[in-house]
């Protein structure tokens, strides 16, 4: 994965890479056929012009302090790797991770950990860890709303999604199965050398050993923060938080929409259910968050076709523009680009030695 950005000149990309490309631009297209196949375009452009943008507006409040509470959480997570983090250049991170998500599906897992390498001179790979371990909370966190959608909502939800339940199932198993792995790894870095790295020392020259050893153990770096049991707390509820935020910004954009009267529990159920379209690798969640957006009004809320449609169409564009123009303006800001010989694996061993 690190080599979407080297660090020691630019890279071709692998024939994968166009395989993945074109799976993800097949995705888009289909959803978007899905979201938009037998719509009223007249309508659909009438119902966006006169949507009420001041909860619009509201909307994207909610998502930024999301972000800003996303950030602050990163710190905590970074913080046994290195302290005293500034929150700017953390922010900075987060909204240039989500600009590169927007472009291409994944790139900003390894473009949020780059940027923060190159304003505060971290190894990628460490960085690259606190990654994961937000995407396991993350993951955890979507599957309690999942547990809890029978109590907010007592309508026909699986018959109308019935493969809910076993997603459910299947992320949490796989989830589990792989954060029971990375934390003894990162506990028993013995075991990590054993049975990981020896093997892999057997098939590679000395030169590619030395440095996949220091990369898998730089990531590992990445889950030290289950050293520091302070700091539990705070992650957990800033993780709270972030939720919170979101079900907040989706039941204030019913709003704009005059569906204000689903209320707030319809904003968890739609939350949930649009966030496994968030997961699929589309650019920016271009088309799966439409599709399963607005097909979460139409089957369990019974609302117009062509509203739900139109209040997918306005808050993933607004969305998608505000924060992929938040995170140029870093990008740009910073000079985040890639330089032969780069700071990335040199700042790793100064970090090692420190």
């Amino acid at each position: 994965m690190l080599q979407e950005f080297p660090l020691h000149g630019p890279a071709r990309p692998r024939p994968r890479r166009y395989v993945q490309y074109a799976l993800s631009a097949a995705l888009t297209v289909l959803f978007l056929w899905i979201a938009f196949r037998g719509t009223d375009v007249g309508r659909l452009i009438a119902l966006v012009r006169g949507a009420n943008y001041l909860w619009i507006l509201a909307y994207f409040a909610c998502l930024m302090a999301s972000h800003v509470v996303r950030s602050w959480r990163w710190g905590y997570l970074l913080a046994p790797i290195r302290r005293g983090i500034g929150f700017r250049n953390l922010f900075a991170g987060v909204m240039i991770g989500y600009m590169f998500n927007n472009i291409l599906p994944r790139a900003g897992e390894i473009a949020r950990p780059y940027a923060i390498s190159r304003t505060e001179h971290l190894p990628v790979s460490s960085a690259l860890g606190t990654i994961v371990v937000e995407r396991i909370i993350d993951t955890f966190s979507f599957l309690i709303l999942v547990a809890l959608l029978p109590l907010v909502y007592d309508g026909p939800l699986l018959e109308s999604f019935p493969w809910l339940q076993s997603a459910g199932l299947i992320i949490t198993a796989v989830t589990g199965a792989g954060l029971v792995f990375l934390v003894a790894m990162m506990m028993r870095r013995d075991w990590t050398d054993r049975f990981l790295l020896r093997p892999l020392g057997w098939l590679l020259p000395p030169g590619v050993r030395l440095r996949v050893d220091g990369q898998v153990h730089a990531f590992l770096d990445g889950f030290l923060f289950l050293k520091e049991p302070a700091s539990f707390a705070v992650i957990a509820a800033s993780g709270v938080l972030v939720w919170v935020l979101y079900i907040l910004m989706t039941y204030v954009a019913l709003f704009a929409f005059g569906l204000g009267g689903l209320g707030m529990r319809a904003a968890v159920v739609l939350l949930t259910i649009s966030s496994i379209g968030v997961a699929i690798p589309t650019p920016g969640s271009t088309g799966s968050y439409h599709a399963f957006t607005s097909q979460t009004l139409i089957r369990l809320y019974a609302v117009d076709p062509s509203v739900a449609l139109g209040f997918a169409t306005v808050t993933h564009a607004v969305g998608f523009i505000g924060v992929t123009l938040i995170g140029l303006y870093y990008f740009i800001r910073d000079r985040v680009k890639p330089v032969p010989g780069g700071g990335g694996s040199s700042a790793g061993r100064e970090e090692k030695t420190a």
